[in-house]
């Protein structure tokens, strides 16, 4: 497959709102920000997902929650820092 076969397999129509609303924009505004930003409506469109991207999606995989007891006794063995007294701590990893 050509990579522009490929680019149009993965792409998708955008349509603009007649006016502004709380969940779409108008070609008026688009060309605002074009002229703001200096970017195209494609890098516009990609930064917008991306931004809603970061507030939505998880950064990671999910794990299966929190530490066990004996998971923090482990890290505590193994951890170089064990032999350093707690009061030297302003704050804690766990």
């Amino acid at each position: 497959m050509n990579l522009n076969a490929e680019s149009k397999a993965s792409s998708f129509l955008f349509r603009l709102r007649s006016k502004d609303t709380p969940t779409g924009v108008s070609a008026d505004t688009l060309n605002k920000l074009m002229q703001e930003t200096g970017l195209s409506k494609t890098e516009i469109t990609h930064l917008a997902l991306r931004n809603l991207a970061n507030v939505y999606l998880p950064y990671y995989d999910q794990d299966n929650g929190p530490l066990t007891e004996t998971q923090y006794q482990r890290i505590n063995e193994v951890s170089t820092a064990a032999e350093i007294p707690e009061e030297s701590f302003t704050e804690k990893l766990f």
